[in-house]
């Protein structure tokens, strides 16, 4: 795997029809728009497809009487947090909002000896309850970027897919430039997408049969791999 982002962004320039290609581009930018693309498909896919798998575990000390903390530079997003010999319970934001059990709406001031539960906030941040009175070191699970969260990108970051992933790298990126305009441009780009989704569902089923959730583009409900059929 030593393809680079660069290399890709050529083909991409191409589908969306910018001259000259492997420019600095005319309409879109070729380091601002096209690399930041690509990087953004990479996140995307990894994230749809479970692949490459990218999970690593790093300890962390917890903000003392903070509920808001900070997802560290280098980690895409956080997936499970181990306290000492248990693990905090993962919620999210409208549980502790609204489906209050032993605190009230104002648990953002509870401060405790550790914390008890996490909920992720988008990518950025996370929040604990209660807030840890003094320094707590957890285990932390993550998903590590899978090129680099160092912008602007160079384009010589290395695609870390294979290279029958590229097709739709390339088409997310395309779709990303062209939904920045509007009418037809952004109408070709909700089918870029189109594209793009079906051939990321293909890719999931094919890639490992053992996986007992894959991506699906349906709302609310996970899809399996057809049985392997013996004739």
């Amino acid at each position: 795997m030593s393809t680079t982002i660069a290399t890709l962004a050529n083909n991409v320039q191409s589908r969306i029809e910018e001259n000259p290609v492997g420019g600095p581009g005319a309409w879109w930018s070729r380091q601002f728009e096209v690399y930041t693309a690509l990087i953004e498909a990479c996140n995307d896919l990894m994230l749809l497809i479970g692949r490459p798998t990218q999970i690593v575990n790093f300890p962390l000390t917890l903000i003392p009487n903070q509920v808001w903390q900070t997802v560290p530079k280098g980690w895409l997003l956080i997936t499970d947090i181990q306290g000492a010999g248990a693990p905090l319970y993962k919620v999210n934001l409208w549980d502790m909002d609204y489906l209050q059990s032993s605190w009230g709406s104002d648990w953002t001031q509870d401060v405790d000896d550790a914390a008890k539960r996490w909920c992720p906030i988008g990518f950025g941040m996370f929040a604990v309850h209660p807030a840890c009175s003094t320094p707590q070191t957890v285990n932390v699970a993550a998903i590590q970027y899978p090129t680099t969260d160092v912008w602007p990108y160079t384009g010589a970051e290395t695609v870390p897919f294979e290279d029958n992933y590229f097709e739709a790298l390339e088409i997310y990126a395309a779709a990303y430039c062209r939904l920045k305009e509007l009418g037809g441009e952004a109408q070709i780009g909700f089918q870029l997408l189109d594209q793009y989704m079906g051939i990321a569902k293909r890719m999931t089923q094919i890639a490992d049969r053992r996986d007992p959730l894959l991506f699906t583009m349906s709302f609310g409900a996970s899809g399996r791999t057809n049985p392997t059929t013996m004739r």
